[in-house]
Order: C-alpha cells, then sequence, then structure tokens
C-alpha cells in the first residue's frame, strides 16, 4: 500500500502541524461550549459530559508532542515514529469517546436549555476525531519511511530561522540600507592630519562680510583677528596663536588658572557617644 504511494514526504510537516492546530482550536472551542454548558441552571453535571470536557486537558501534552519534538533538531531525538503512531491512535480512540459520550449525554436530555451548545460540542468533537484518524495515517506513513530512509519525513529539510542579524542592519539602525551600507571608507592617515591640524600656519582662513570688512582672519604669521579698512588686525585673544591651551587664555582674562578640587568633607561624627533619639512624645506609642 506504501510502497505504491508517491507523496512529496516534504508536505508532511506542514500537513500535518495545520491538522494539529486544527484539532486544537476546535478543542478550544469544545472547552467553552461545555464551560456554557455547566453553567446552565437546568443542564446536568454528569461523567458523560464531563469526561468529554477533560478530553480538552488530556490531549494538551500530545499536542506538544506530535507538534513539537519532530521540528527542532534538539528535540527531534525524542520524536520516535512508533510512539508517534501509537499516540495519535490512542487519541482517536479518545476523542472518539469524547464526542460519543456528550451524543449520549444529549440523548438522555440532560442538556437542559443548552442543548444546542451540547450539539455543537458533538459536531466539533467528530471533527477532532476525524483529524486525529488522519493523523494516525500520516504517522503510519511516517513509520515507513523512517524504515525505508532511517530519517523521518520532510522534518530534517526544516531550516533552522536565523536569528544572527547585523546590527548595521537593523530596523532602526542609522546605517544606510542600501548597497552602500559596506562601502570602503578612506582611512589615509596623511589626509586625517591634514584635516585634522591645529596650526592656524597652514590653512589661512579668511570670511568676507557686507563692506569689505574682514572678520576671523587667519594671516600668513598665523594672527587672529579683526582686520579694518587699513589692514591693521586687531586680535582679541590677547596673544597670536588662538589654539593655545585655555588655561592660558583665562590666565588673561581671569587672573590665572583655577584647578578644580573636590570639596573637603569634616566628618564629626563621633562612634562612641552613645545614639540619641529625637525628642518626642514617646508614651503615645503602644504595643
Amino acid at each position: 500500500m506504501f510502497e505504491d504511494l508517491e507523496w512529496n514526504p516534504d508536505l508532511v510537516p506542514p500537513l500535518k502541524l495545520g491538522l494539529h492546530l486544527a484539532q486544537i482550536l476546535f478543542a478550544f472551542i469544545i472547552f467553552c461550549l461545555e464551560i456554557s454548558v455547566f453553567t446552565d441552571k437546568d443542564s446536568a453535571v454528569v461523567g458523560k459530559n464531563g469526561w468529554t470536557f477533560g478530553v480538552c486537558f488530556l490531549s494538551i501534552p500530545a499536542w506538544l508532542y506530535l507538534s513539537m519534538a519532530p521540528r527542532f533538531p534538539r528535540t527531534r531525538k525524542l520524536a520516535n515514529p512508533h510512539v508517534m503512531a501509537c499516540i495519535d491512535g490512542l487519541y482517536t480512540i479518545l476523542w472518539l469517546s469524547a464526542f460519543s459520550t456528550q451524543a449520549s449525554y444529549n440523548t438522555a436530555n440532560l442538556c437542559g436549555n443548552a442543548c444546542g451548545q451540547s450539539k455543537a460540542i458533538v459536531g466539533l468533537g467528530f471533527f477532532v476525531f476525524l483529524f486525529f484518524a488522519v493523523t494516525t495515517f500520516i504517522s503510519i506513513y511516517t513509520v515507513k519511511y523512517f524504515k525505508w530512509n532511517g530519517t523521518l519525513p520532510g522534518y530534517e529539510n526544516i531550516k533552522p530561522r536565523a536569528h544572527n542579524i547585523d546590527p548595521d542592519k537593523a530596523a532602526f539602525s542609522m546605517a544606510p540600507h542600501d548597497e552602500e551600507a559596506y562601502a570602503p571608507v578612506g582611512m589615509n592617515d596623511q589626509d586625517n592630519d591634514h584635516r585634522g591640524s591645529l596650526h592656524p600656519d597652514e590653512h589661512d582662513y579668511d570670511s568676507t562680510v557686507a563692506g569689505g570688512s574682514h572678520v576671523g582672519a587667519y594671516s600668513d604669521h598665523g594672527s587672529y583677528g579683526r582686520r579694518d579698512g587699513r589692514g591693521a588686525q586687531e586680535n582679541p585673544f590677547g596673544h597670536d596663536n588662538p589654539f593655545e591651551s585655555d588655561t592660558e587664555y583665562h590666565s588673561h582674562q581671569q587672573g590665572g588658572a583655577h584647578v578644580y578640587a573636590p570639596p573637603s568633607v569634616h566628618d564629626d561624627y563621633d562612634d562612641d557617644r552613645p545614639a540619641h533619639f529625637p525628642a518626642a512624645d514617646y508614651d503615645r506609642v503602644t504595643r
């Protein structure tokens, strides 16, 4: 039977996962509807509908194992194909009994005013049973495929999602997100020395304003100041080089450099002196 079945094994993981997700969704709806049946004042809470309600919880470990174990490389060694086929077959029987007992509950007229919800539980329970029957068939195919190839069908080809995100390509990165993101940056030391030089005699700067006056001009000798109409320069700094240390400049302006020193702390606390509580009316304190 399975030898003549031509089926793409890569379809097994998504198909089986989709069926288990549908089972979980329907079971959750059954769980909610069963609570509405329990809360109805005219309906009876007996073992029949209690069993249907309990199967929803009993199926959680099976869904976790059947859906998650074969999908990840670290847990794939736990995904034994024979065990998965047995679990699918077992829960097919459990859900058959679950919707059957709910149908028997309705036949006994125990649902009161919540018979509509109880009938919906029977219909959804039948579909969960049907989905488990299909997953059981797929698990049997998985067992045969494992015997022929030694691997699970399709699960070995699942590529894990990459988590190493380039920080320069992150969503909120300030780096450009185009083909120029990794363009080489000129790191010539000579260019840096030329641009970052602080010697004004190497660069002459002259800014022209209205009326032909020149403000902020460097002379050929490195002096900086305001040039009037006669060409004379007035140096507001009091010295030729404006790039000298700030200490010297402030010494001309404030009469000398001031070095920061942390304030001294005077600790007058005496460790040998007994502790004194603040003055208060302590007689008002009660136990």
